[in-house]
């Protein structure tokens, strides 16, 4: 009777390829970057930069960290709170959705006078 050992992934095999970021994700990843350019002043320099650098510059939490001088954690928490208190202006003041708004108006707009033109 030959008994099989059961084999081990090699450790030279490559991990799959992450996926595609989904749309939902990029949709969202646009509209905290647009209330980080709306509200990003009423942040601290240390929120607004640690988020600036997580949205913009597409830094994880480990590259926060080391370039912080903080664990991880503490990297993510502060992106956390940046974000929930970007949202929390958004809910209480609604700047951003009005410039939205006024540039479908202004869109809207100009091509009604494209059309004339």
């Amino acid at each position: 009777m030959t008994v099989h050992a059961a084999t081990a992934p090699s450790p030279l095999a490559q991990p799959p390829a992450p996926a595609p970021a989904a749309p939902e994700a990029l949709a969202r990843t646009a509209r905290l970057q647009h209330l980080l350019d709306v509200y990003g002043g009423l942040l601290t320099e240390h929120q607004r930069e640690a988020c600036r650098l997580h949205l913009d510059e597409d830094w994880s939490f480990a590259e926060l960290a080391e370039d912080l001088g903080c664990s991880r954690s503490g990297a993510h928490d502060l992106v956390r709170r940046g974000l929930a208190q970007l949202e929390h202006c958004e809910a209480r003041l609604g700047h951003a959705a009005e410039l939205a708004r006024r540039d479908q108006v202004e869109a809207a707009l100009r091509a009604r006078l494209g059309e004339r033109g």
